[in-house]
């Protein structure tokens, strides 16, 4: 089988810890909850973040917190109890109450370690973002060399002129050869103006090239820097010569996640400059979470993480948000964010019509995959929904990222009558069909049984949403996260019938 999950902010240490730490709270809800059970459950988590590179520091004030609220939990859940008396022959009752005081108990100990997993990597400073009637809104991008800068810099460029923004780069790395062809790559790829030139002086650079920006107005102009190996004398010498010539309205550090702890000490050394962090390269390191927890303690907000290749591999940091998907709750937020992304691409009526008459053709399938590629591999995608993390790994979704672009090469060597026909499934499994298709698109034969298979899960999907009254009366309004968790449950229930998913 052919898979291609990749949801990076799943795999390697965050997928793993999440769910370790998932499964070390669930405890809390499978028996009677003892003050043993909940030091043993503290335990687990402490030593999860241990092993993955959380400091000593972070934990030991983790842990003083929860044992602070504990404590306090359980002094007001004992006085409560002793107020409440049962005579002898309301036994039923005091079991009732019991079960319900402990059922009570354990979520309140999970909000307490929930919230406690929030502030460990929370530095409680937002940066806001810009707005599109600003103009000549200056950003300069500092880092060690080797931690992403100038790739995160075009990233942070795709990610504003996705929004509407004028933005443009400014190459003022005059020291590491092979600079200003990357950023010439990457911003012709994303379509974004660039500048750069032959002077050796990264000040007369990034002077020129503001200049040269503020005159077509602009809204965001970005700086690459130099890097260096190590945060050696010129790199601060030459940040501020740039930083007085310029005077941004935003100075960036960008960080490697893969120094984990270390994270802290350059932060440090920077952080009379900067106003913010990006952290890049979630996605190959198991490190991760001692650098976004370090970060937080010298109290520098993280603006974006970066957990990708791709130009859209850039996410806003949200603490909440990003627990809340390392626990598998969902990110709703997201969800939403990205739905909104594709808002004028989207006709709902057509789709709640489709929804209704049961109609789904292999047309619709192509304009829903392209739509599903530009927001990135759909197990990402269903992971923001609650009570979908499960549902989100199995094998009806092997289709995504590389091997959707390749099926989307199928369609331009269909018919009309093959994309319109509401049957063109049945008429893609004649033979010479295949052969002719195939042959066409320089695919692989067997990519139309990988494409089919999609097909049939998407039509299914369609026609048993068709007949629920629940779902359509959602459609056309602003879901709740209850909305979206009870869709979830159908659509487990439901489609794991067809597919065999428990």
């Amino acid at each position: 089988t052919h898979s291609i999950l990749k949801d990076p902010l799943f795999i390697l240490m965050l997928y793993d810890l999440g769910k370790s730490l998932n499964d070390s709270l669930q405890r809390l809800f499978k028996s009677q909850i003892t003050d043993s059970l909940i030091d043993d459950t503290v335990r687990d988590i402490i030593r999860q973040l241990i092993s993955n590179n959380v400091s000593t520091k972070c934990i030991m004030i983790l842990k003083k917190n929860i044992d602070q609220k504990v404590q306090t939990l359980k002094e007001e859940t004992n006085k409560k109890e002793d107020t409440t008396k049962f005579n002898t022959k309301d036994t039923a009752k005091e079991q009732t109450y019991k079960k319900d005081t402990t059922k009570s108990m354990a979520k309140k100990v999970y909000s307490i370690i929930f919230d406690e997993l929030i502030n460990l990597i929370d530095p409680k400073k937002e940066v806001s973002q810009f707005k599109i009637e600003q103009k000549s809104q200056i950003v300069m991008f500092i880092g060690l060399q080797g931690a992403g800068k100038t790739t995160t810099i075009c990233k942070y460029a795709n990610f504003y002129k996705k929004k509407g923004f004028k933005v443009g780069i400014v190459c003022a790395d005059t020291f590491r050869a092979g600079a200003f062809d990357q950023i010439k790559q990457n911003c012709l790829k994303i379509n974004v103006p660039f500048y750069g030139s032959n002077e050796k002086d990264p000040v007369i650079v990034s002077r020129n090239g503001i200049d040269k920006f503020k005159k077509d107005n602009f809204n965001i102009i970005l700086i690459d820097t130099s890097g260096r190996h190590t945060q050696e004398n010129e790199l601060f010498k030459e940040m501020i010569q740039i930083k007085e010539e310029i005077k941004p309205n935003r100075i960036i550090l960008v960080l490697d996640s893969g120094i984990g702890q270390s994270a802290e000490k350059q932060s440090i050394n920077f952080i009379n400059h900067i106003q913010s962090i990006i952290l890049t390269k979630l996605d190959g390191t198991e490190r991760a979470g001692g650098a976004i927890s370090s970060i937080a303690i010298i109290k520098c907000p993280i603006e974006f993480i970066g957990m990708g290749e791709k130009m859209e591999d850039l996410e806003i940091f949200n603490p909440k948000r990003f627990i809340n998907k390392l626990l598998g709750k969902g990110d709703i937020e997201g969800l939403i964010e990205k739905m909104n992304n594709l808002e004028s691409e989207l006709d709902q009526k057509e789709i709640i019509d489709k929804i209704k008459k049961g109609n789904f053709t292999l047309k619709d399938l192509q304009k829903y995959l392209t739509m599903f590629i530009s927001l990135g591999p759909m197990s990402n995608i269903l992971k923001m929904i609650p009570g979908m993390n499960n549902f989100a790994d199995m094998n009806i979704l092997e289709g995504s990222g590389d091997l959707m672009k390749q099926m989307l090469y199928l369609f331009d060597s269909m018919t009309e009558n093959e994309l319109n026909s509401p049957e063109g499934d049945k008429l893609l499994k004649n033979e010479s069909r295949k052969r002719r298709i195939s042959k066409g698109s320089g695919t692989p034969p067997q990519l139309i049984g990988a494409l089919l298979q999609q097909y049939e899960t998407f039509s299914y999907f369609i026609k048993i949403m068709g007949k629920d009254n629940d779902f359509l009366n959602m459609m056309g309004k602003e879901m709740t996260e209850q909305d979206m968790e009870k869709i979830a449950g159908k659509m487990q229930k439901k489609i794991g019938k067809h597919t065999g998913f428990k």
